[in-house]
């Protein structure tokens, strides 16, 4: 599934970005010709669906499970993530009890352009559906809360809120129908239980309540007899989210927290959209992109969480449609490449590194054969730390055949291939030592300048602002005073072989 492919990666990150107590937290992922994979916590107490099979929860255990459930969907929900599957089994208990969400398979990020699935599709289960869901209607956190309903009115009767139906009579009796009353079947519960479920059930999102934390805290009112409309909310869902990623580089799941950058970004964009210099074979047009600067000066960042996620917006035109793999060159960056490509492969052959290898039209050829079947696939191919080739790569050899093949890939007419690079300012005569290469180079790059005053401000004072903090008056402006006029001081020292030199 091409799509599948496409956003696999993106999805994945994602939902790594989501750090909360009780999100399932997710360790690693990757993609390969076997499959697709997720590494996350095990969790010894099955599911709140196992739980369920020996009978329904009373109201105490029952609140103290919608409170963490409702803090986890929160912090996504703070995040612009809507989860979309809301069942009994996606919450995942531990050995102590504690409940804990899963499986943001579905999930959407509701500040995107693009609808993660089809136009029309009906996404989630259908037991637990909204109302706008069924519709294929915009979603929200409210959607959310609906799903949660459904399970809070499991939780404490032991059957769903409208019985094992077939699909068709679900979606019309979530559609036209009220949940029924959970004091039907529980007359010892509060009255005022069924008065929260109703309202976070109400067919219109906007009768529900504003957010999960506030359903949840009518619930544990109603649990003691209190009144819900006094209800108090716990605290805040999760810890306040650190926008500032200090020494480390922005990763593409970083983008909303990106200031600054925003006309080298345009400028990167212009690249890999219109014609070059004079001079440049025309077949290769708006096919390289080289960003080169100081080690420290944010190449990397400005790639991942600006440039990336830019394309995947149609920042030119068709790019959202684009497959991206990224790498860095290693000791043996064929090798590299291979672990890269196999994350957008279709029905790859055992070794891509052989095909690669067999000439300089290789690379290319392979590209072609493993790229998704679709007639005008283009991948997005970007290569971090390119000195590499350089400071790790001992074959000679290996590294002129290697820039030889991106070579050949991006100047052969109707190549499907794009190639970002960054590259230390210190190692920029390197790959002009290559004289095609150098060429091409030198009509594809953007020098990566320093933060201005003003795009320092927009640094240091829009991330806070995203996360409801005001700075205190004066302090931005003195923080730009302190650092404005000093020089870009590497962060990372790049990595060499024993005996190598590390630049000039």
């Amino acid at each position: 599934n091409p799509e599948f492919i496409r956003r696999f990666e993106e999805e994945a990150r994602m939902i790594a970005h989501l750090e909360h107590p009780y999100v399932v937290p997710l360790y690693d992922y990757w993609r390969d010709p076997e499959g697709a994979y997720l590494v996350m916590r095990y969790l010894k107490g099955g599911s709140l669906l196992s739980l369920l099979k020996n009978g329904p929860l009373n109201p105490e255990p029952a609140s103290k499970l919608i409170d963490q459930v409702a803090a986890a969907l929160g912090a996504a929900h703070q995040e612009g993530i809507v989860h979309l599957d809301i069942k009994p089994a996606n919450i995942l208990i531990d050995a102590a009890g504690n409940a804990y969400l899963s499986d943001f398979g579905i999930a959407k990020d509701v500040g995107a352009d693009r609808a993660l699935m089809g136009a029309g599709a009906v996404i989630g289960t259908p037991d637990y559906l909204s109302p706008e869901q069924i519709l294929a209607e915009n979603v929200g956190p409210q959607s959310d809360q609906y799903s949660l309903a459904a399970v809070l009115f499991e939780t404490l009767t032991g059957e769903k809120p409208f019985g094992d139906r077939p699909v068709a009579n679900l979606i019309y009796k979530h559609l036209n129908q009220s949940f029924p009353k959970v004091m039907e079947s529980r007359p010892d519960l509060e009255p005022q239980i069924d008065a929260v479920i109703q309202k976070a059930s109400a067919k219109k999102a906007g009768d529900r309540y504003a957010t999960v934390e506030e359903m949840a805290a009518a619930f544990r009112a109603a649990v003691v007899g209190q009144d819900v409309s006094t209800a108090v909310l716990i605290s805040p869902s999760a810890p306040l989210h650190n926008p500032y990623k200090g020494l480390n580089a922005f990763q593409e799941q970083d983008a909303g927290d990106f200031f600054g950058r925003d006309v080298l970004v345009d400028q990167s964009v212009e690249r890999l959209t219109s014609p070059t210099q004079r001079g440049l074979d025309p077949s290769a047009r708006g096919r390289l992109l080289a960003l080169v600067g100081p080690s420290g000066s944010g190449k990397s960042s400005v790639v991942k969480a600006g440039l990336i996620p830019a394309l995947r917006s149609g920042a030119v035109p068709g790019s959202e449609e684009w497959f991206v793999a990224e790498m860095v060159p290693g000791i043996h960056p064929f090798e590299e490449l291979e672990t890269a490509l196999w994350a957008i492969a279709v029905d790859p052959p055992p070794s891509l590194v052989e095909p690669m290898q067999r000439d300089v039209s290789g690379l290319l050829r392979t590209i072609r054969r493993i790229l998704p079947g679709e007639k005008d696939g283009i991948l997005l191919l970007v290569i971090d730390q390119f000195e590499e080739l350089f400071t790790l790569v001992q074959d000679q050899a290996q590294r002129d055949f290697f820039i030889e093949s991106l070579l050949v890939a991006i100047t052969t007419p109707r190549s499907p291939l794009r190639l970002v690079i960054t590259l230390r300012a210190d190692f920029y005569d390197r790959p002009l030592q290559y004289q095609a290469f150098g060429r091409l180079l030198k009509d594809s790059t953007e020098i990566v300048l320093p933060l201005s005053a003003e795009e320092l401000t927009w640094a240091i004072r829009e991330p806070a602002r995203r996360v409801g903090v005001t700075l205190e008056a004066g302090l931005t402006e003195a923080i730009v005073a302190d650092v404005i006029d000093q020089p870009v001081r590497p962060h990372r020292t790049v990595r060499t072989l024993p005996g190598q030199p590390d630049g000039p």
